[in-house]
């Protein structure tokens, strides 16, 4: 039988022109890279250069970032809201988030090259144990699947993502020139702190967050690189978003009475703490309980973003925000004590199934959701025994986010750091310092 003539790759020349091409930049490249490292430049002047240029980059890869989250919302829930009926969108909202979480376990299978997604715990063991190296493949990934998990209404936080772009782009960056180990791991650490800090637009809080979590140390050559990208971070993403943090806060809050601070607080920090450990283990349990279904992964995700989907209606669209915004505080003081325990439980929950089932996202903000639900469920209940004492359940909210942050992620100094830079509110400092403390010991 003959055989067919063999018809030529039209595409072969333009492949090869283009490796010769690639080939030829990365030589260049190296060539600049090794003339810059002889320039002779001091360690603190390298590092502070890149810092900045880290924090730049961060704080647009994270303006980029709202920007891909928002305008998922709008693709995949504004619009078609605009043409449903009343009994459509309540049909619509499960199947949307399931199908989100089915899209974006696709993302982390396909793009992703079957990786799971990088996240704060992977920055850490790159940073502990493999020199600061972030692979960028999987980071973007992650990103482009929490943008779709956000976008079509997961329970999920955005910061997890963004903190692993800024590591990832530190990280790169001290490769490209090719950095020692030592310098890669401060960039990295640097990114991570940039990422925090224009997401909440906090630089204390994401400066000590990658010394106390990514890096594991106060140490001192690190702490310039890292409170410079956060800064930065921090300007470039107001100036692109303005002073929008995750849970707007409407006016001051604070203690009125010694007995707050000294009983009621305390008190409030052993019940974050028990929260924490909660949420901790309704986490991992639900990621148990899912390793034991017998079905396939894309089904697991449909399955489990329609049970998000209908347990965001029950709440009556109060578990997630809308976009990149979250839940207004003033919600917390309004409701009563029963109302925001069920929210509390619904949140953590939600959480569990959105990221064990195959969407992503992080659980920083999440934590924030339930420490506020918390405190202001605390806080509220004493109004009613307490009447004439006039306590503000707002307070409690804010001082629950911050125990219930520290205590989850087990970073105190962060928790506390975070809620103080989005509220401004120095008379809030010392009964968040104290509950802080005591929800840490208390989930530890």
């Amino acid at each position: 039988m003959p055989r067919l003539p063999t018809i030529p790759d039209p595409t072969r020349p333009a492949r090869r022109a283009a490796r010769r091409a690639a080939v030829r930049a990365g030589g260049v490249w190296d060539r600049f890279a090794d003339r810059f490292n002889r320039l002779g430049l001091s360690e603190n002047a390298i590092l502070l250069g890149f810092a900045g240029a880290i924090g730049v980059g961060s704080g647009l890869a994270v303006v980029a970032f709202y920007q891909l989250i928002d305008l998922a919302f709008w693709v995949l829930y504004l619009t078609p809201a605009v043409y449903l009926t009343q009994s459509g969108i309540l049909a619509y909202r499960p199947l949307l988030t399931g199908l989100g979480l089915m899209v974006a376990w696709a993302v982390m299978h396909g793009p992703g090259r079957g990786h799971e997604g990088l996240n704060i715990p992977d920055v850490q063991r790159a940073v502990a144990r493999e020199g600061g190296r972030i692979p960028p493949r999987p980071a973007l990934a992650r990103t482009a699947a929490s943008a779709i998990t956000l976008g079509s209404g997961g329970a999920a936080g955005s910061e997890g993502p963004v903190a692993v772009l800024g590591a990832t782009i530190g990280s790169f960056l001290g490769r490209a020139f090719r950095s020692d180990p030592a310098r890669t791991k401060v960039l990295a650490a640097a990114g991570a702190a940039a990422g925090i800090s224009a997401a909440f637009n906090a630089p204390l809080a994401g400066a000590f967050f990658a010394l106390e979590e990514i890096l594991g140390s106060l140490a001192v050559g690190a702490f310039p690189p890292v409170v410079v990208a956060s800064v930065v971070a921090a300007v470039v993403s107001h100036t692109f978003l303005g002073d929008n943090p995750a849970f707007p806060i409407p006016e001051e809050y604070g203690y009125l009475l010694q007995r707050e601070l000294l009983i009621f607080y305390p008190i409030l920090g052993i019940i974050a703490g028990l929260v924490s450990a909660l949420f901790v283990r309704t986490f991992f349990g639900t990621e148990a309980v899912i390793r034991r279904l017998k079905l396939h992964p894309a089904v697991i995700a449909l399955t489990g973003g329609a049970i998000v989907g209908l347990l965001v209606l029950l709440s009556g669209g109060l578990l997630v925000g809308h976009g990149h915004f979250a839940v207004h505080l003033d919600v917390f003081g309004r409701m009563s004590w029963q109302a925001l325990s069920l929210l509390a439980a619904g949140s953590i929950l939600a959480t569990s199934i959105t990221l064990q089932a195959g969407g992503s996202g992080g659980v920083f903000t999440p934590s924030l959701y339930v420490g506020a639900a918390t405190g202001g469920a605390f806080g509220v209940a004493l109004a009613a025994l307490f009447p004439d004492l006039g306590l503000r359940p707002e307070a409690y909210a804010l001082v629950g986010m911050g125990a219930v942050v520290a205590a989850a992620t087990a970073a105190p100094i962060t928790g506390i750091l975070l809620v103080f830079e989005m509220t401004g509110d120095y008379q809030i400092v010392l009964p968040l310092m104290l509950t802080a403390v005591v929800a840490n010991l208390v989930a530890r």
